[in-house]
């Protein structure tokens, strides 16, 4: 009773829970970059996409959410940004003579499975369908 008339409660419990909490939070942020190797989670590896629809197959790496796009054959790798829906492939006009077909221009699809793009090779707009490479 005396601590709570004098005014000495403050110092006396709060200030070591909250001292508590603090180390606590920073034992936590110090393990959890011991396990990470940093501060920064590990990156995640992209998803490759089998696309056997076009007039050379080819694998699509990329996942949802992130502004980078592979497109893989066995003697070409074409990268690209991707933003809203549409992707910019970088050297597009060396990419068409080393492929030998126009690469895909948007991704109008994905999820844990499937990845939906539109062939640009064709006249017509046409979707192609390419599975998760498991």
């Amino acid at each position: 009773m005396a601590l709570i008339k004098s005014g000495a409660i403050l110092p006396t419990i709060v200030l070591p829970i909250i001292a508590i909490c603090v180390i606590g939070t920073i034992g936590l942020i110090v393990t959890r970059a011991v396990q990470n190797g940093g501060l920064m989670p590990r990156p995640t590896d992209l998803d490759s996409f089998v696309c056997k629809g076009f007039p050379t197959p080819f694998n699509m790496v990329f996942r949802h959410g992130m502004d980078v796009v592979q497109l893989r054959t066995s003697t070409v790798t074409l990268y690209g940004d991707f933003l809203n829906g549409k992707i910019s492939w970088e050297g597009l006009p060396n990419a068409v003579a080393q492929l030998g077909f126009m690469p895909p221009s948007e991704i109008v699809y994905d999820d844990a499975k499937t990845l939906r793009l539109i062939d640009a090779s064709v006249a017509l707009r046409t979707e192609r369908v390419c599975e998760r490479k498991s």
